[in-house]
């Protein structure tokens, strides 16, 4: 009569074997690996073994849940139907770049896995699985006809967990800005601070700040900024942001719409009018470069009553103390050096 612990073994050895199932690749191969550590789903030959609506079944899904309670995350192939991916931060992608990775999956196979969460199943509505961090690689498979894809599933223990994973992640890309600032202003709904927000995903709360702000422009100028992302980028959309409260959105509107007309124009214009331009704009900034040289003259009269002037304003916060030191470097130095240099006595040299 075998011993208890024997007996245990060899139901421990029931469970694994019973947690296995057929890997099936998803790319053609003749030999399949199965990876250390993945658990597959389960051959079970009832009514529960059956794809639901969802592309898997209610035993696989059980078993998973199972794993995850037990290890924390657990590595599955997935089938890429039970993958919901509209829940994303991020509204576009680019089109070449999902071409490049896909090309990229195709020659030398899934290097990094995408990361999924468990579905609340009150529903079996849009997947059993929502991706958290991977879209990219998620569409590039489909694109490639792939059926599964191994993917790392992790428990969340509540919604704002799986916000701040999506965000980390998409803070690793190219994400555009107003998503950014899509989630931070979910994260604050959620009952975060500025602060919190900034703490987890590694920024400063002013900037968190500025984000949520942009999340007050109209869906026009939304729409207008994504459509012209290089000329109302985040550089602009930060300075926007900066100043305060953003404009009434149809004096926003026709604020942007005033700047796309004036870079169109500039695009359409002659190239021989560009240049003609860039010489006037060098022509002034040296007349103005002059100008200051003798304002800021220790042989000006004017030049303390300046300097304080411009010291206050850099108290006030008009200007950085980086410009008061170029213009210190740039106008006081050189003419103090050069006043320096008249004051010198000539030297005569004497033959021996």
């Amino acid at each position: 009569m075998p011993s208890m612990k024997e007996a245990a073994r060899k139901n421990l050895e029931k469970m694994v074997k019973g947690a296995a199932r057929e890997v099936v690749s998803s790319r053609s191969a003749p030999v399949q690996k199965v990876r250390a550590g993945a658990v597959a789903a389960p051959q079970i030959d009832d009514e529960e073994s059956k794809p639901s609506a969802g592309g898997i079944s209610k035993a696989a899904l059980q078993q998973v849940k199972e794993l995850i309670a037990k290890n924390g995350r657990t590595i599955q192939k997935v089938p890429l139907e039970s993958i919901q991916l509209n829940e994303n931060i991020r509204e576009a992608y680019d089109e070449i770049a999902l071409k490049q990775l896909a090309d990229s999956l195709s020659k030398d196979g899934l290097i990094q896995f995408p990361t999924l969460a468990l579905k609340d199943h009150k529903s079996d509505v849009g997947g059993a699985f929502i991706c958290k961090n991977g879209h990219r690689r998620i569409l590039a498979a489909k694109s490639l006809g792939w059926k599964t894809i191994e993917c790392i599933i992790l428990p969340f223990a509540s919604a704002k967990d799986e916000l701040y994973h999506t965000i980390a992640a998409n803070l690793r890309e190219d994400v555009f800005y107003l998503d950014l600032a899509s989630a931070y202003q979910q994260a604050a709904r959620l009952g975060e601070s500025d602060e919190a927000i900034a703490e987890r995903s590694g920024v400063n709360p002013r900037t968190v700040g500025w984000y949520r702000r942009l999340t007050r422009m109209s869906p026009d100028c939304q729409l207008l900024a994504r459509q012209n992302a290089d000329l109302f980028h985040a550089t602009w959309a930060i300075k926007l942001a900066r100043q305060g409260e953003l404009p009434a959105p149809a004096v926003l509107l026709k604020q942007m719409e005033a700047l796309l007309l004036r870079q169109k124009a500039f695009q359409n214009a002659a190239p021989s009018d560009k240049a003609e331009s860039q010489l006037k704009d060098k022509a002034m900034a040296k007349i103005s470069r002059e100008r200051l040289k003798i304002a800021f003259s220790p042989s000006n009269e004017q030049s303390k009553h300046n300097w304080d002037l411009v010291e206050n304003l850099s108290k006030s916060g008009f200007i950085s103390p980086k410009v008061i030191e170029r213009l210190r470097k740039n106008f006081l130095e050189k003419a103090n050096n050069s006043l320096a240099k008249r004051a010198e006595p000539k030297r005569t040299q004497v033959e021996l």
